[in-house]
């Protein structure tokens, strides 16, 4: 009898413990297979983001990619308009955005790194002009006005100065327009705007300006609600960011 019972007791532990590890690699499973909605702007903007075959490509998506590889996530990237991303994370129809400029107001709206790395990477805003003109953030005087994207921290920029173009234009056609002089100038991130100036073959027509009308860094923000349920998960994407922006450098010879 007392052997019996010795067994009863012994089975009631070995399925107790054969349920808790059932739960745990079940959970751990869920999680490590959790997928990420995240939104990024619909234009394409090599070497950063474009797409190919219907799938987001480039420095920025490989990145993040990296990142949540390392950290056991699946990524869904949605291309939207700009305006559209910023609302849908909000709102928590997206997780997170990329690439969003840190302000004040947006880090009261969206969860961003509150330590120094963690961000995607760092980027320079000069002014597009003409072979034949200059610029100086101090000299200049509005003619024609400048452009920008619609809706991007330098856009706000250009506008708190009153410099900013009464017409707008997506950064292809506003490149379009300095060479035409229908703008004194256009802005936008120093690698894109190179790249779109090779594409549309106006390197001898169009430079960069020696003065950068912004210098500063891209993050990848989450929503705030789903930080506040997953905060170990998101700093641990924000901490795998850092490692891959490092290890993709020298892919994209990035000094």
């Amino acid at each position: 009898m007392i052997a019996t019972g010795f067994s009863r007791i012994n089975l009631k532990h070995v399925l107790y413990l054969c349920a808790v590890v059932c739960i745990y690699f079940t959970s751990s499973y869920s999680y490590a297979r959790a997928t990420l909605k995240i939104c990024h702007e619909a234009n394409n903007y090599p070497p950063y983001i474009y797409q190919e075959d219907n799938q987001a490509k480039g420095l920025l998506t490989d990145i993040i990619k990296t990142a949540a590889e390392n950290a056991k996530v699946t990524v869904q990237f949605d291309a939207k308009s700009w305006n559209r991303c910023q609302k849908d994370v909000k709102a928590g129809n997206s997780h997170a955005l990329f690439a969003m400029i840190k302000t004040t107001q947006r880090d009261q709206e969206y969860a961003f790194p509150n330590y120094k790395n963690g961000h995607l990477w760092t980027a320079t805003y000069p002014v597009f002009i003409k072979q034949t003109s200059t610029f100086s953030l101090t000299d200049y005087l509005p003619n024609k006005g400048i452009g920008a994207p619609l809706g991007y921290v330098v856009w706000q920029e250009l506008n708190q100065r009153n410099w900013l173009s009464p017409f707008q234009y997506d950064p292809e056609l506003g490149l379009n327009m300095v060479a035409q002089g229908k703008l004194d100038g256009y802005v936008v991130e120093r690698l894109i705007g190179l790249h779109l100036l090779y594409e549309n073959q106006l390197t001898d027509v169009i430079k960069p300006s020696k003065e950068q009308l912004l210098d500063t860094v891209w993050y990848l923000p989450f929503n705030t609600h789903f930080y506040k349920q997953n905060t170990h998960l998101v700093q641990q994407i924000w901490q795998e960011i850092d490692k891959a922006r490092e290890q993709l450098k020298n892919k994209y010879n990035k000094p």
